[in-house]
């Protein structure tokens, strides 16, 4: 799919023409709006087809074959990205797990020690 849609040199609408590397740079939402085109273009395609006595036969023509492509690749490139936040998502949400837990431990450190007498603390200061 990708070495058609680099040697076709696809391009996309939004905003201009674009091309699959600029893709990656997109949000969801705006890849979300570009397939949403797509696949309106390709209903309305198919709808015109089907209303068509020249296009009977199954085969289909460039026209859907390269509709078809870019609602792959804009789907391809959605999930990539998707996957992508999740997976960052994820380590942040372990970050934070981490961090917590981290501050919690001090804080019971930090509860032991004033419990200490004057004359243990003194004691741990002084081997230090």
């Amino acid at each position: 799919m990708w070495i058609e849609a680099l040697s076709k040199k696809v391009r996309f609408e939004f905003k201009g023409l674009i091309s699959i590397e600029d893709l990656f740079d997109l949000s969801l939402k705006d890849l979300d709006e570009i397939y949403r085109k797509l696949k309106k273009e390709m209903d309305e395609y198919k709808q015109y087809s089907a209303d068509s006595l020249l296009d009977k036969d199954d085969e289909k023509d460039e026209t859907y074959e390269e509709l078809q492509l870019k609602i792959d690749i804009v789907t391809a490139v959605f999930d990539y990205i998707k996957k992508q936040q999740d997976e960052l998502q994820r380590k942040i949400d372990l970050q934070n797990q981490r961090d917590k837990i981290l501050g919690l431990i001090a804080d019971k450190e930090n509860e032991e020690l004033s419990n200490k007498s004057i004359s243990e603390l003194k004691e741990i200061l002084n081997n230090l």
